[in-house]
């Protein structure tokens, strides 16, 4: 595989987060960042449908986090950072998020990354 993908940072393949946005997604965002709390979090993956009822979000969104639709969910006006959260919540990250956004698996994505972290300064590599 090579890494000649056409990146753009120009809409439609990017999402601009605009105070438009934060107001369509406060809740989803509200959501995201009540799971920075370890009690949230066990709620959550006890009863995922439940607690997003509870916290107020729509039939489309506790869809598009049960189906984990990175990319509906920050069109929604989902910040990332809150997302972020709710992929590490169920055991992803933001390589998860990027390739679902970017139409590829994590390992398509990782391939093509052109930076690599092959030491962390102060250890040994």
């Amino acid at each position: 595989m090579s890494n000649s993908m056409d990146l753009t940072l120009d809409p439609p393949g990017t999402y601009v987060y605009t105070a438009e946005m934060a107001l369509k997604g406060h809740r989803l965002t509200a959501f995201g960042l009540s799971l920075r709390r370890a009690h949230n979090r066990e709620a959550f993956l006890a009863d995922e449908a439940g607690y997003m009822g509870r916290h107020g979000l729509s039939d489309t969104e506790i869809a598009h986090v049960l189906s984990r639709d990175w990319t509906a969910l920050i069109a929604a006006g989902g910040h990332l950072q809150a997302m972020l959260k709710v992929a590490a919540t169920v055991g992803q990250n933001l390589w998860h998020i990027g390739a679902h956004n970017s139409g590829m698996t994590v390992e398509e994505l990782m391939a093509i990354c052109p930076r690599r972290i092959s030491a962390i300064p102060g250890e040994e590599g």
